[in-house]
């Protein structure tokens, strides 16, 4: 059982990492769709860099996630996808508070942040008891 959680924390956070980034470079790529889909979406230059900058906080998560999940540092990326949660939350309640109904995707993202997230510090735990 033990083995069977640790390939679901390392298989979850590489699909939910991989996810992010694929998103997040289309949304560099061509943000006037992107922000569509995301519930406020840019016409403008202004708006479209916006949201390039915000894609780009994304992308440093992955990268940052990456460089984590191959050197097995697992503490590390256990707290940066805990913190990696709240993003969701505030993009739901930023949107919310703009009288903008929020993508389903948020909820969604949210739980997957989550669910990894709690694998990942399980998987923590058991690297400091066996070393």
């Amino acid at each position: 059982m033990k083995r069977s959680l640790d390939i679901a924390a390392i298989a979850s956070t590489s699909l939910l990492l991989l996810g992010f980034a694929v998103l997040s470079l289309r949304g560099l790529i061509d943000p006037q769709p992107a922000s569509v889909r995301f519930g406020m979406p840019v016409s403008d230059a202004a708006g479209a860099m916006f949201y390039r900058v915000y894609l780009s906080r994304n992308l440093v998560i992955v990268a940052a996630g990456a460089i984590f999940l191959l050197s097995r540092q697992w503490t590390p990326l256990a707290i940066l996808l805990t913190t990696a949660a709240v993003l969701p939350v505030f993009d739901m309640s930023a949107l919310s508070l703009s009288g903008v109904t929020p993508p389903a995707f948020h909820p969604i993202a949210l739980a997957l942040i989550a669910i990894t997230a709690a694998l990942l510090w399980r998987r923590a735990a058991a690297s400091r008891t066996s070393a």
